[in-house]
Protein backbone atom coordinates (compact mmCIF):
# COMPACT_ATOMS: atom_id res chain seq x y z
CA UNK A 1 0.00 0.00 0.00
CA UNK A 2 0.92 3.64 -0.60
CA UNK A 3 2.44 5.14 2.47
CA UNK A 4 0.10 8.02 4.14
CA UNK A 5 0.84 11.25 5.37
CA UNK A 6 -0.59 12.78 8.33
CA UNK A 7 -0.34 16.38 9.52
CA UNK A 8 -1.56 18.87 11.79
CA UNK A 9 -2.47 22.52 10.66
CA UNK A 10 0.34 24.68 11.79
CA UNK A 11 2.53 21.80 12.68
CA UNK A 12 6.10 21.30 11.91
CA UNK A 13 5.93 18.07 11.87
CA UNK A 14 4.45 15.39 9.60
CA UNK A 15 3.77 11.22 9.91
CA UNK A 16 4.31 8.73 7.47
CA UNK A 17 3.39 5.42 7.67
CA UNK A 18 2.45 2.19 6.51
CA UNK A 19 -0.87 1.03 6.14
CA UNK A 20 0.04 -2.05 6.85
CA UNK A 21 2.00 -2.36 10.12
CA UNK A 22 1.61 -6.29 11.23
CA UNK A 23 4.85 -7.59 9.40
CA UNK A 24 7.88 -5.64 10.97
CA UNK A 25 9.16 -2.44 9.61
CA UNK A 26 6.54 -0.67 7.50
CA UNK A 27 6.44 -1.07 3.42
CA UNK A 28 9.37 -1.99 1.10
CA UNK A 29 11.09 -0.44 -0.85
CA UNK A 30 8.10 1.86 -2.59
CA UNK A 31 7.48 2.90 1.35
CA UNK A 32 11.13 4.07 1.86
CA UNK A 33 11.90 5.72 -1.44
CA UNK A 34 8.69 7.92 -0.35
CA UNK A 35 10.46 8.99 2.47
CA UNK A 36 13.25 9.75 1.39
CA UNK A 37 11.69 11.81 -1.32
CA UNK A 38 9.16 13.46 1.35
CA UNK A 39 12.62 14.25 3.63
CA UNK A 40 14.81 16.39 1.48
CA UNK A 41 16.18 19.56 3.64
CA UNK A 42 14.02 17.65 6.71
CA UNK A 43 14.91 16.17 9.90
CA UNK A 44 14.08 12.36 9.15
CA UNK A 45 13.37 10.65 12.71
CA UNK A 46 12.82 6.69 11.95
CA UNK A 47 11.37 4.80 14.49
CA UNK A 48 12.69 1.22 13.77
CA UNK A 49 10.92 -1.70 15.79
CA UNK A 50 11.98 -1.86 19.33
CA UNK A 51 9.80 -4.44 20.77
CA UNK A 52 11.36 -7.51 19.49
CA UNK A 53 12.68 -8.63 23.16
CA UNK A 54 8.70 -8.78 23.81
CA UNK A 55 7.64 -10.30 20.54
CA UNK A 56 10.32 -13.00 21.13
CA UNK A 57 11.17 -13.16 24.70
CA UNK A 58 7.87 -12.39 26.65
CA UNK A 59 7.43 -15.48 27.83
CA UNK A 60 10.05 -17.64 29.50
CA UNK A 61 11.71 -20.71 27.74
CA UNK A 62 11.92 -24.17 28.50
CA UNK A 63 15.19 -24.39 30.01
CA UNK A 64 15.26 -21.07 31.32
CA UNK A 65 18.04 -18.69 30.27
CA UNK A 66 19.59 -15.77 31.69
CA UNK A 67 22.83 -13.64 30.17
CA UNK A 68 25.84 -14.32 31.39
CA UNK A 69 27.07 -11.86 33.60
CA UNK A 70 24.70 -9.12 33.68
CA UNK A 71 21.41 -10.72 34.64
CA UNK A 72 19.65 -11.49 37.62
CA UNK A 73 20.40 -15.58 38.65
CA UNK A 74 22.93 -15.57 36.40
CA UNK A 75 24.71 -18.41 38.19
CA UNK A 76 21.29 -20.62 39.24
CA UNK A 77 22.04 -23.60 37.87
CA UNK A 78 18.46 -24.38 37.22
CA UNK A 79 19.30 -21.85 33.91
CA UNK A 80 21.47 -21.74 30.97
CA UNK A 81 23.61 -19.42 30.51
CA UNK A 82 23.64 -17.17 26.86
CA UNK A 83 26.76 -14.92 26.20
CA UNK A 84 25.54 -11.24 24.63
CA UNK A 85 26.86 -11.78 21.82
CA UNK A 86 25.15 -14.86 21.02
CA UNK A 87 21.76 -12.32 21.84
CA UNK A 88 23.04 -9.90 19.63
CA UNK A 89 23.81 -12.22 16.41
CA UNK A 90 19.85 -13.18 17.10
CA UNK A 91 19.06 -9.54 17.02
CA UNK A 92 21.30 -8.15 14.44
CA UNK A 93 18.78 -9.49 11.13
CA UNK A 94 16.00 -7.10 12.44
CA UNK A 95 18.30 -4.52 12.12
CA UNK A 96 20.06 -5.00 8.81
CA UNK A 97 17.30 -3.49 6.28
CA UNK A 98 18.75 0.02 7.92
CA UNK A 99 21.93 -0.53 5.65
CA UNK A 100 19.79 -0.63 2.59
CA UNK A 101 17.31 2.70 3.60
CA UNK A 102 19.28 5.45 5.40
CA UNK A 103 21.85 6.06 2.38
CA UNK A 104 18.12 6.63 0.25
CA UNK A 105 17.58 9.49 2.83
CA UNK A 106 21.01 11.28 2.08
CA UNK A 107 19.40 14.40 1.01
CA UNK A 108 17.19 15.21 4.59
CA UNK A 109 18.68 17.91 6.69
CA UNK A 110 18.84 15.11 9.54
CA UNK A 111 18.33 11.51 10.34
CA UNK A 112 17.30 10.22 13.99
CA UNK A 113 16.96 6.80 14.71
CA UNK A 114 14.40 6.41 17.72
CA UNK A 115 14.91 3.67 20.44
CA UNK A 116 11.18 2.31 21.57
CA UNK A 117 10.22 2.65 25.43
CA UNK A 118 11.37 0.72 27.78
CA UNK A 119 9.59 -2.28 29.49
CA UNK A 120 6.95 -2.67 31.38
CA UNK A 121 6.61 -4.58 34.29
CA UNK A 122 5.17 -7.71 34.37
CA UNK A 123 2.35 -6.33 36.98
CA UNK A 124 1.14 -3.98 34.12
CA UNK A 125 1.68 -7.01 31.24
CA UNK A 126 -0.62 -9.78 33.66
CA UNK A 127 -3.85 -6.90 33.44
CA UNK A 128 -3.82 -6.68 29.60
CA UNK A 129 -1.90 -9.59 27.85
CA UNK A 130 -4.83 -11.89 27.70
CA UNK A 131 -6.61 -9.34 25.37
CA UNK A 132 -3.32 -9.01 23.19
CA UNK A 133 -3.96 -10.65 19.90
CA UNK A 134 -0.48 -11.53 19.31
CA UNK A 135 0.85 -13.12 22.49
CA UNK A 136 -2.97 -15.09 22.14
CA UNK A 137 -1.68 -16.37 19.11
CA UNK A 138 1.34 -17.47 20.03
CA UNK A 139 -0.46 -19.51 23.15
CA UNK A 140 -2.91 -20.86 20.49
CA UNK A 141 0.31 -22.51 18.55
CA UNK A 142 1.51 -23.90 21.48
CA UNK A 143 -2.00 -25.36 22.43
CA UNK A 144 -1.17 -24.61 25.89
CA UNK A 145 -3.15 -22.08 28.38
CA UNK A 146 -1.85 -18.42 28.97
CA UNK A 147 -1.96 -18.95 32.83
CA UNK A 148 0.38 -21.86 32.44
CA UNK A 149 3.00 -19.49 30.81
CA UNK A 150 5.48 -17.64 32.50
CA UNK A 151 5.93 -13.94 31.24
CA UNK A 152 9.98 -13.49 31.43
CA UNK A 153 11.41 -11.60 33.88
CA UNK A 154 11.30 -7.61 34.33
CA UNK A 155 15.59 -8.05 34.69
CA UNK A 156 15.84 -9.88 32.23
CA UNK A 157 13.40 -8.00 29.33
CA UNK A 158 14.92 -5.05 30.14
CA UNK A 159 18.18 -6.29 29.55
CA UNK A 160 17.30 -7.71 26.14
CA UNK A 161 15.82 -4.25 25.53
CA UNK A 162 19.11 -2.72 26.69
CA UNK A 163 20.69 -4.54 23.98
CA UNK A 164 18.76 -3.37 21.25
CA UNK A 165 19.47 -0.09 22.31
CA UNK A 166 23.11 -0.85 22.31
CA UNK A 167 22.77 -2.20 18.54
CA UNK A 168 20.70 0.65 17.08
CA UNK A 169 23.23 3.17 18.52
CA UNK A 170 25.59 1.34 16.99
CA UNK A 171 23.84 1.32 13.52
CA UNK A 172 22.98 5.05 13.61
CA UNK A 173 26.64 5.69 14.37
CA UNK A 174 27.94 3.54 11.47
CA UNK A 175 25.57 5.18 9.24
CA UNK A 176 26.19 8.65 9.80
CA UNK A 177 22.63 8.84 11.82
CA UNK A 178 22.05 10.25 15.59
CA UNK A 179 20.45 8.09 17.80
CA UNK A 180 17.64 8.82 20.99
CA UNK A 181 17.03 6.23 23.60
CA UNK A 182 14.26 6.63 25.67
CA UNK A 183 14.30 9.77 27.93
CA UNK A 184 15.51 8.80 32.02
CA UNK A 185 12.45 10.60 32.63
CA UNK A 186 9.95 8.20 31.47
CA UNK A 187 11.74 5.32 32.98
CA UNK A 188 11.66 4.55 37.32
CA UNK A 189 14.78 3.19 39.41
CA UNK A 190 14.86 -0.23 38.03
CA UNK A 191 14.66 1.06 34.67
CA UNK A 192 11.20 0.03 33.50
CA UNK A 193 8.80 2.79 31.73
CA UNK A 194 6.65 4.98 34.49
CA UNK A 195 2.97 4.02 34.98
CA UNK A 196 2.03 7.59 33.35
CA UNK A 197 4.17 6.78 30.25
CA UNK A 198 2.16 3.41 29.93
CA UNK A 199 -0.76 2.78 27.14
CA UNK A 200 -2.91 0.16 27.90
CA UNK A 201 -1.67 -2.78 26.15
CA UNK A 202 1.22 -4.83 27.06
CA UNK A 203 4.06 -3.47 24.99
CA UNK A 204 3.01 0.46 23.57
CA UNK A 205 3.62 3.79 25.13
CA UNK A 206 1.07 6.91 25.53
CA UNK A 207 0.67 10.27 24.02
CA UNK A 208 2.35 11.52 26.88
CA UNK A 209 5.33 9.50 26.04
CA UNK A 210 5.03 11.32 22.86
CA UNK A 211 5.20 14.41 23.48
CA UNK A 212 8.04 13.77 26.03
CA UNK A 213 10.38 12.38 22.83
CA UNK A 214 8.88 15.58 20.91
CA UNK A 215 10.33 17.67 23.32
CA UNK A 216 13.85 15.33 23.56
CA UNK A 217 13.92 15.22 19.64
CA UNK A 218 13.87 19.33 19.85
CA UNK A 219 17.18 19.40 21.26
CA UNK A 220 18.74 17.69 18.62
CA UNK A 221 20.42 19.37 15.68
CA UNK A 222 18.44 22.54 16.50
CA UNK A 223 14.87 20.89 15.71
CA UNK A 224 12.02 23.28 16.36
CA UNK A 225 8.61 21.23 17.58
CA UNK A 226 6.14 24.16 19.06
Amino acid sequence: MLPEIQTERDSKISVCYSSEGTTGPPGGQEYWEFVAKSGRGKDVVIVWNGNQHNANFMFQTDPKFTILGVTDNSLDQDTVPIPVSMIKDFFKPSFEELNEIIPLMSDAASITLLNGPAPKPISHIKTCIKQEKYFSDIVESLEVDLDSLVITSDSLRLELWNILAELLANYAANLGADYLGAPAESRDIFGMLLPEYRASDVTHANSKYGKLLISELGKLNGMVTN
